[in-house]
């Protein structure tokens, strides 16, 4: 079963659509916390400075729809598994919960750049995101 989560009413005439895909759960636990953000300005940090949406954590699959104003944006995402709305790190500043961006960049030894996850919103479309789980 895939549940499917839209937000919203129609899309004002302005707006297109973009449909996230979100797979890799590992557990159907906590939330999954989505954010939109249109320019590199503090992206990714631990409080949205965008667009943020919150859905339940589902598997296999989450789908979110959102209308956007063409332009370039980019999607993070947070599996906050625990409930307690942030990032959960170690002491070395590793994840202990799962990350996700568009684009799906390679993350190593931080979090991707806004260049490295945006995309361009001309038309509808759809982001397949995986999650990425460290620990």
């Amino acid at each position: 079963m895939l549940p499917l989560v839209l937000l919203g009413t129609a899309p004002a005439p302005d707006t297109v659509q973009l449909e996230i895909s979100l797979s890799g759960l590992r557990s159907a636990h906590g939330d999954i916390r989505l954010c939109v953000w249109h320019g590199p300005a503090k992206f990714p940090n631990d409080t949205c400075a965008g667009q943020q949406i919150v859905v339940p954590a589902a598997t296999p699959v989450v789908l979110v729809a959102v209308p956007l104003a063409p332009g370039d944006y980019a999607v993070s995402l947070l599996h906050d598994e625990n409930g307690n709305g942030k990032l959960d790190k170690n002491f070395l500043g590793i994840p202990k919960e799962g990350v996700g961006f568009s684009q799906n960049p390679k993350i190593s030894f931080g979090p991707p750049t806004y260049a490295a996850s945006k995309f361009d919103m001309v038309g509808p479309q759809t982001e397949a995101i995986r999650m990425k789980y460290f620990l």
